[in-house]
C-alpha cells in the first residue's frame, strides 16, 4: 500500500503538466553545469556513485549515502555567459532522500539601440532554475525519483515563469557494477509567457547504461537521447547547395544511420589507481554533426575532464568542444558536511 501511494505521488505530475503546441522555450534548462557530465559528452544519467552534482537532472540517482552532500559548480560558457550551480541532499529515514538545487545563468549586459542606431542605456538577461528533488529506493536495486523545477527567465522587459518535472527510474546492480536509467525530463508548461503566445518546454526522454569493468579501473557510459523524436537534426544545418559545374540546386539527404547516431552520447571514466584520480572523456555525435565546419572540423563534439580528491574535498574540471568559436570550461568543488561534524 505504501509503495502504491509513492508511485501515485511520483507520477502525478504527468497528469498535471501537459504540453502546449508552439515553439520550444526554456532551452537553457538542458545546459549542464556538472564538470563530470560535460566531460562525459553531456550526459551522466546512469552513474550511481553518490555524486550529488548529477541529481539536478536525474533525481533517481539520489541515495541515502548522499546525506548532507553538497556541491558548488561554475561554468565559463560562451562569450561573457556565466553558469552557477548549487546542490545539497539530505536523507530522511523512512521517507527517502531529498535534494535542493539551484542553477543560474547570467548572459551579461547588452546595449539597447533603436532602429537608427542610437543607444538608449542597456539591459541584462538571466535565467534561474530552482529544483526540489526526491527519491525513494523501492527495491535494493531499483530507485524512483522526481524533481520539481521552478523556472524563471528575464530578458530586459520580457519575463516568463514555468513549472516542470523530471521523473527517472534507476536500476543499479552493485555486484555486476551495472547501472541503467530511464529519464523523462522537462514535463511541464509556462505559467507566465514572454508574450501572448504560449510556448512548450523541451520535453525529452532518455535511456542510458553504464558499467564498470571487472578487471580494469574503467567505467563506460552510453546514452540514447530524444527517444520520443527520431529526426533531431538541426533546422539550421545546410541541406542544399548549388553545384558549381551545373548551376543546379542539389539536395543533401542524410542517411538513417547518421540520424540514429545523433541520439548517441558516449563517455568513459578511468580511475587509474582506484583511488582519488579520475580521467574522463566523451563524444557527442549531435554536436559533431551540427556544429562542425566543412573546412575545419577540429575536435568539435569531443570533451574531456579530470577529477581528484584532496582530504575532504572533491574537485572536478571539464572542457567541452562545442564549436571552433568556443569551448566551455566547468569547475566544481564538493564535500559532505557530515565529515565536519555537521
Amino acid at each position: 500500500m505504501i509503495k502504491r501511494k509513492i508511485l501515485i505521488a511520483l507520477f502525478s505530475p504527468l497528469a498535471l503538466f501537459s504540453q502546449d503546441g508552439g515553439q520550444t522555450a526554456f532551452s537553457f534548462v538542458d545546459i549542464e553545469t556538472s564538470p563530470r557530465v560535460e566531460a562525459l559528452g553531456g550526459s551522466g544519467i546512469a552513474i550511481f556513485d553518490n555524486d550529488v552534482s548529477l541529481v539536478q537532472t536525474t533525481p533517481s540517482l539520489l541515495s541515502p549515502e548522499m546525506d548532507k552532500a553538497i556541491v558548488f559548480s561554475f561554468g565559463d560558457y560562451f562569450s561573457d555567459i556565466n553558469l552557477l550551480s548549487f546542490s545539497f541532499s539530505k536523507n530522511i529515514e523512512e521517507l527517502g532522500v531529498f535534494a535542493l538545487s539551484l542553477k543560474a545563468i547570467n548572459y551579461g549586459s547588452f546595449d539597447r539601440n533603436d532602429k537608427n542606431g542610437y543607444n538608449h542605456a542597456g539591459f541584462s538577461a538571466n535565467d534561474q532554475v530552482l529544483t526540489f528533488g526526491f527519491a525513494k529506493q523501492l527495491h535494493k536495486r531499483f530507485t524512483l525519483g522526481i524533481n520539481l523545477n521552478l523556472i524563471n527567465s528575464n530578458y530586459d522587459s520580457y519575463n516568463s515563469f514555468a513549472i516542470s518535472s523530471n521523473i527517472s527510474s534507476t536500476y543499479y546492480n552493485k555486484e555486476k557494477r551495472f547501472t541503467s536509467t530511464f529519464l523523462a525530463k522537462n514535463i511541464g508548461r509556462q505559467v507566465n509567457s514572454y508574450t501572448s503566445i504560449n510556448e512548450s518546454l523541451p520535453f525529452e526522454m532518455q535511456f542510458a547504461i553504464s558499467k564498470e569493468l571487472a578487471h580494469l579501473p574503467f567505467r563506460y557510459h552510453l546514452t540514447y537521447n530524444s527517444i520520443n523524436i527520431f529526426d533531431v537534426k538541426s533546422h539550421y544545418k545546410l541541406t542544399s547547395q548549388t553545384n558549381t559545374d551545373s548551376g543546379e540546386l542539389e539536395i543533401k539527404q542524410e542517411s538513417i544511420a547518421k540520424t540514429a547516431l545523433r541520439h548517441i552520447v558516449i563517455g568513459g571514466e578511468l580511475n587509474p589507481f582506484r583511488k582519488s584520480l579520475f580521467i574522463r572523456g566523451g563524444f557527442n555525435f549531435q554536436r559533431r554533426f551540427d556544429l562542425t565546419t566543412t573546412t575545419r572540423p577540429a575536435l568539435v563534439g569531443f570533451s574531456w575532464g579530470i577529477g581528484f580528491k584532496v582530504m575532504k574535498y572533491r574537485f572536478d574540471y571539464s572542457r567541452s568542444s562545442y564549436h571552433l568559436s568556443g569551448a566551455p570550461n566547468n569547475f566544481s568543488i564538493a564535500t559532505n558536511l557530515s565529515t565536519f561534524g555537521l
